[in-house]
């Protein structure tokens, strides 16, 4: 009964409502999943019901508080329905590092209640999102990024943090950064005997990310990876403490593809897809000790 009344919801959610189910896949092809963010980063959705220049401007203008949002938390997410090959061409159009998520039929949007009646069609909506999954903000409309960041820094217990380069100063910089007018450097295929090669070196500057599920992973992976599922990879993609040397490996490669195109879409370089991926593996392998009881 709860997904039919999500699917037929036509007003926006209230502040303190759980937010529904949200699994959508973002422009680079990874998955987003709204409960993988649940007790560490806040969400911003950015809905969207066409490419005006309000809504370009309102994106760009996201994209430049970036640091901030970083500092509070924060992720922001741009919803449209337009297909993911199309949302790659918009995000390059703007140059933001702002991701856009295909929403299917307005499907989502309509269990969040901000989709048209009458043509699956998403509605412009701001939606602000805690990290227990409830709602801070739900408005039909563009708000101005100071009273968003401002909500977020009062659910944080902090102030708001400086802006632009003044923020990426106070931390000392990121090793994460993207240069706008570029586009995504270039991934590199190998083999895993290159792999194994580039792992082993003296002093290697390399890491395995193996982006597999975990009863994948657990069952069989090298010795030398680190584990990191593919949808997870957009949240967590600073674990890994560097944006250079990275090799990415899956079953068969193809989720590897899409992990390693989403590193250079955020900045990172050097960055290597093992085709076959472990279907192929000739290096040492081994399985995750199952724990006692």
């Amino acid at each position: 009964m709860s997904v039919v009344r999500d699917m037929l919801r036509f007003a926006p959610l209230s502040a303190g409502d759980e937010v529904p189910p949200l699994s959508l896949t973002a422009d680079e092809g990874t998955w987003v999943k709204i409960r993988d963010f649940r007790g560490h980063l806040n969400v911003v959705l950015v809905f969207f019901k066409e490419e005006s220049s309000e809504t370009e401007a309102y994106l760009r203008s996201l994209d430049g508080a970036k640091a901030q949002f970083e500092e509070l938390d924060a992720v922001v997410y741009g919803v449209n329905t337009a297909p993911t090959d199309r949302l790659r061409d918009l995000r390059a159009h703007l140059r933001v590092d702002i991701h856009f998520l295909y929403d299917t039929l307005a499907l989502t949007a309509r269990a969040f209640g901000v989709s048209r009646k009458l043509r699956p069609l998403c509605r412009d909506a701001v939606y602000v999102i805690d990290k227990d999954n409830r709602v801070l903000l739900a408005e039909t409309d563009h708000v101005s990024v100071d009273q968003v960041l401002s909500l977020l820094a009062g659910a944080e217990g902090r102030d708001v943090p400086v802006e632009g380069a003044a923020a990426a100063a106070a931390k000392g910089g990121s090793s994460f950064t993207r240069d706008p007018g570029k586009g995504p450097a270039a991934v590199v295929d190998i083999d895993s005997v290159k792999a194994e090669e580039l792992l082993t070196a003296d002093d290697s500057l390399y890491k395995l990310v193996d982006v597999r599920t975990k009863s994948e992973y657990d069952a069989d992976h090298s010795v030398h990876a680190i584990h990191i599922p593919v949808d997870e990879l957009p949240h967590r993609y600073r674990d890994l403490g560097q944006e250079t040397h990275l090799i990415f490996v899956c079953q068969g490669g193809d989720r590897s593809a899409a992990a390693s195109e989403f590193m250079t879409s955020v900045g990172a370089h050097e960055i290597y897809n093992v085709l076959d991926g472990m279907s192929s593996w000739m290096g040492p392998r081994e399985r995750t000790p199952v724990e006692k009881q």
